[in-house]
C-alpha cells in the first residue's frame, strides 16, 4: 500500500507540472494595445458684470454729482484663443439730465463705447473692473433714478492685432 501512495504522488505531481507548463505556450498572447482617442473642443465665452451698482442719495441741486463707483466684470473664455477682448457699453434709455461715464468714456443710448480692452488674456476666468461716474445736471424733481447699462463682449481677432 505504501508503494501505491508513493506512485500516486509522483503521478499527481507530474500532472501538475505538466499542467503548469502547458498553460504557457508560444501560441498565447500575453499583452495588448488600446488606442485612446479624445478631442477638446471650443468652450464657452461669457461676460458677467455686477448686476447692480448703487450710487446712493444726494440732495437736489443744479448739478448732482455722485461719487465714483466700481463695476466689476469677469470674462470667462474657454475658446482656446488668448488674443484679447473688448468690452463696450451703452445706455438702455435716454435721459437728457444724466451723464454716466465709464472711465473717461461718456455713455449714450445710441452708440456703444469701448470701456475696457485687453490685448491678451488667460484661458479661463479674467477679472477686472471699471470706474463709473454719475452726474445729473438741471434735474428739476426729486425721485429715484434707474439706468440700465447694456454691455457687450467682443473677442479679439488676428485682424484686430494687425491694425
Amino acid at each position: 500500500m505504501n508503494k501505491l501512495m508513493k506512485t500516486g504522488s509522483v503521478i499527481c505531481g507530474g500532472m501538475m507540472a505538466f499542467s503548469f507548463v502547458s498553460s504557457v505556450s508560444a501560441d498565447n498572447t500575453m499583452n495588448g494595445e488600446t488606442t485612446v482617442n479624445s478631442e477638446i473642443t471650443e468652450g464657452e465665452v461669457t461676460l458677467e458684470v455686477d448686476a447692480t451698482t448703487n450710487f446712493g442719495k444726494k440732495e437736489l441741486a443744479p448739478v448732482v454729482n455722485f461719487d465714483d463707483q466700481v463695476i466689476n466684470f469677469k470674462v470667462t473664455d474657454y475658446s482656446g484663443t488668448t488674443n484679447g477682448y473688448t468690452i463696450t457699453a451703452k445706455l438702455g434709455d435716454a435721459d437728457t439730465t444724466r451723464s454716466l461715464k465709464i472711465g473717461e468714456s461718456e455713455l449714450s443710448n445710441t452708440d456703444a463705447t469701448e470701456v475696457a480692452a485687453e490685448a491678451t488674456h488667460d484661458v479661463g476666468e479674467n477679472e477686472g473692473s471699471v470706474n463709473a461716474a454719475l452726474k445729473y445736471t438741471d434735474a428739476t424733481e426729486k425721485k429715484a433714478f434707474t439706468s440700465v447699462i447694456n454691455w457687450e463682449l467682443t473677442k479679439g481677432s488676428t485682424a484686430d492685432i494687425a491694425e
